[in-house]
């Protein structure tokens, strides 16, 4: 939020409120869809056939984290909200 806050004050604009808060968001299906959709920009450095090992070791590494008990995933997703005014 401090950072948020500093680059809109130093470009014109002062910070009415600003609120940092955690929207964790069930995934529709494994976290493997979720990373070959939104991993995309990270994934496409990799050769096509590294790919499916590279995908493997982040599902192990998140299942900890972003797993549920019943087989499920949820995003960890954090959201900004803010509302600033122009200075004059």
């Amino acid at each position: 939020m401090d950072e948020y806050r500093e680059r809109l004050h130093a470009n014109g604009f002062e910070v009415d409120s600003i609120r940092l808060f955690p929207r964790p968001t069930p995934l529709p299906s494994d976290v493997t869809d979720w990373l070959e959709t939104f991993a995309q920009p990270f994934l496409a450095g990799l050769p096509d056939n590294d790919r499916p090992a590279v995908l493997r070791e982040m599902r192990e590494r998140l299942e900890p984290v972003l797993g549920t008990a019943d087989g499920g995933w949820v995003a960890d997703y954090v959201r900004l909200r803010f509302a600033a005014t122009r200075r004059k």
